[in-house]
């Protein structure tokens, strides 16, 4: 006879819904591990005067802050990292400035196992002498990057970060001509197998796409000619073209495609906004599940916070309007 305890109860029988609790839970679905986000230094144009061998005070204090501070998985720079450019500096100057770049900046980056990638600049890969210079120091000092294609390193290659959540390709733009030949290879690039498995896209190029500073708001100083370039990019699914030269800091949209203005170390007026100059640094939060992208930037000299915020709303520049933007997605 069974007494007032339920059957359910009872030692050694087990409840209908407990016999079907391994089966619920085998049948659960397991969600993936989406990536998390990757986060970038944005470290450009901070060549002091021709020939210099010394760099402004505010770019130790950057390099410290990204050191110390920060520790992102790379600092991607638009170039400009010495101050070449000029045919009358002998090859031992040259070397000299490359020299203090190691210095000051690569190795206390290679040594907290930080790489610094780039694209190069007018300063770095203008003259001949200078490409070939350039091309010694970097083939005898090549950053810690997986890298897709560095057949042309270190003029254009591309790599990943982030474990293959984010591509990134380097243009060859130190001037205003990006080809078709140029073009052909970017969209290439973008169409390969890591570029499509990647959740964010970029790529690196010295010159902008639209003008963004007073003082170089004119032809020879912004990519020529820029709309099939912008295409790739846009058929490409590129999230945002980062651009130095104009030592501006503007994170903004060209028609439908994001552009950061990387700023610089000695920055310069925005156009049409007089006494707005200074030197910023930039850590830009990739985050590839979303497609999406956030940024903190300092003031190089202070360490203050900028605000997004307080820069212009529209910037009426050459190859524009360029309209800020909060974030990129």
């Amino acid at each position: 006879m069974i007494s007032s305890r339920s059957r359910d109860e009872l030692p050694g029988v087990r409840s209908p819904a407990l016999l079907l609790l391994p089966l619920l839970l085998s049948a659960a679905p397991v969600s993936p591990t989406l990536p998390g986000p990757v986060r970038v230094a944005i470290l450009s144009d901070f060549n002091g005067p021709y020939g210099s061998t010394s760099y402004p005070p505010a770019l130790g204090r950057s390099v410290t802050r990204i050191v110390n501070d920060w520790r992102p998985a790379a600092v991607l720079s638009a170039g400009d990292l010495i101050a070449g450019q000029k045919a009358s500096l002998t090859d031992a100057q040259v070397r000299a400035m490359w020299a203090a770049f190691d210095r000051d900046v690569r190795a206390p980056l290679n040594r907290a196992g930080i790489p610094f990638a780039f694209t190069p600049g007018n300063h770095d890969a203008s003259l001949p002498r200078d490409r070939r210079e350039a091309r010694t120091y970097w083939q005898a000092h090549p950053p810690a990057l997986t890298f897709v294609d560095r057949a042309d390193f270190p003029f254009r290659s591309s790599f990943t970060l982030g474990g293959g959540t984010v591509f990134v390709a380097t243009l060859d733009a130190a001037g205003p001509v990006v080809d078709a030949g140029q073009r052909a290879w970017l969209a290439a690039q973008l169409a390969s197998a890591p570029a499509r498995a990647a959740g964010i896209r970029l790529v690196l190029g010295h010159l902008p796409l639209a003008g963004v500073s007073e003082g170089k708001n004119r032809a020879g100083e912004v990519i020529r000619d820029a709309g099939p370039l912008r295409q790739v990019m846009q058929e490409g699914r590129v999230l945002a073209y980062v651009s130095g030269h104009h030592a501006a800091y503007y994170p903004g949209q060209l028609g439908s495609l994001n552009v950061l203005a990387s700023g610089g170390i000695g920055g310069r007026d925005y156009v049409g906004h007089p006494g707005t100059a200074r030197s910023t640094l930039t850590l830009l939060t990739l985050h590839p599940a979303a497609g999406r992208a956030t940024f903190q930037t300092v003031d190089a000299d202070t360490g203050q916070p900028v605000q997004t915020s307080s820069l212009p709303a529209r910037l009426d520049g050459l190859g524009g309007p360029l309209n800020r933007v909060n974030d990129f997605r």
